[in-house]
């Protein structure tokens, strides 16, 4: 008698486990789904924009912007003085944080894709913004600070499993039709100069080539940096794009403070504050432009937190360290957003980074 008891428990026991076990994996599985493909607000915006400036501070937190400030003896950056702000969810479709890769082809596209593909997501490329901006006859323009094949602005040009195919990469980005692309050049690109210069498109190595092509189209590809002041600064790329990109049509452009990314993984606070003053000077051209030109939306965001950037309590600023970086990667954080111009207060105040295509498709089209 005992033994059937017994039998009967383990055999309940199992049964108990067993349902658990199926809860806890159906519950893991919808936590999942909502995660990653159902956090967009689907925010609607009812104004149309006939120019869409989207600035990218790749790796820049609210820490970031704050650090930066404070050694600016206080003085608040340009992008927080904009109308309107909120936060940004940047989760991937891979575990732990984004790269710059999966967070730049949610931007262009509106999907979400794995760390490392370049708009591109389960064996097929994902159409872009710029693609479907250039499709409907406005003027597209790319701006970076650091080569053009890495992967943010690559993610608006080119389609990729992989961000290291760097060549396939450049081939693209050649191969489209962009009006203005400004950044730095590479061994890849260099291979393919006789492809960049056509009869409407002119290839120039240098600012002043830049400033003297009178082409319809340019690449502007420097073996120089972009330094953060004095000439040729991202600031002066940036209003020199938009001044070629301006149209009866509207544009859309893109400009990214690559760098700022690239000291934070450094943990190089004093490189990473340059960098993102450098990157603010341009936020404040491109307003300028804005409110001069009327009928344009400027965003500015970052793709994702690098660094894990803290202010100690009562921080000062002789007191800005190295040590206040606790990572040398990148982190899940919500990163904050700053815009300015038409409909931007139909924007949330709390969006995912799928989002952020949709505002600007609505704005465009």
């Amino acid at each position: 008698m005992k033994e059937i008891d017994l039998k009967k428990q383990n055999k309940i026991l199992w049964i108990v486990v067993s349902c658990v076990l199926i809860v806890t994996i159906a519950t893991g599985l919808s936590l999942f789904g909502v995660f990653y493909f159902s956090y967009g607000t689907d925010p609607v915006i009812e104004d149309d924009a006939q120019n869409v400036i989207l600035l990218i501070g790749d790796g820049m937190g609210i820490n970031h912007i704050k650090t930066t400030e404070l050694y600016n003896n206080g003085a608040m950056l340009n992008m927080r003085k904009l109308s309107v702000t909120g936060e940004v969810m940047t989760r991937s479709l891979s575990a732990g944080a984004t790269d710059s890769a999966a967070s730049a082809t949610t931007y262009a596209t509106g999907y979400k894709t794995y760390n490392g593909r370049i708009s591109y997501l389960n064996g097929k490329p994902l159409p872009t913004i710029a693609e479907e901006a250039m499709a409907a006859g406005k003027k597209v323009g790319i701006v970076a600070t650091k080569v053009v094949t890495d992967a943010t602005p690559a993610a608006f040009l080119a389609h990729s499993e992989s961000r290291k195919n760097t060549m396939e990469i450049a081939t693209q980005i050649v191969q489209s039709d962009v009006d203005v692309l400004f950044g730095l050049n590479n061994a890849e690109l260099k291979s393919l100069a006789s492809s960049i210069q056509t009869d409407t498109r002119d290839y120039c190595v240098s600012f002043d080539e830049v400033n003297a092509s009178d082409a319809d189209k340019i690449f502007g590809l420097f073996d120089e940096s972009i330094p953060n002041i004095g000439r040729n600064t991202l600031a002066s790329l940036t209003e020199t794009a938009l001044d070629r990109l301006a149209n009866d049509n509207g544009f859309f452009l893109m400009v990214e403070g690559s760098k700022i990314d690239s000291y934070s993984h450094d943990n190089d606070v004093k490189g990473m504050i340059d960098e993102l003053n450098g990157f603010d000077a341009a936020v404040s051209r491109a307003v300028a432009w804005a409110r001069k030109n009327g009928n344009t939306t400027v965003i500015v965001l970052a793709d994702h937190e690098t660094g894990d950037l803290r202010i100690p309590a009562d921080a000062t600023a002789d007191m800005i360290s190295n040590d206040w970086f606790h990572s040398s990667g990148h982190t899940s954080q919500n990163i904050h957003y700053f815009a300015y111009g038409t409909g931007v207060e139909q924007i949330p105040a709390l969006i995912d980074n799928t989002d952020v295509y949709d505002v600007i498709k609505q704005l465009l089209f």
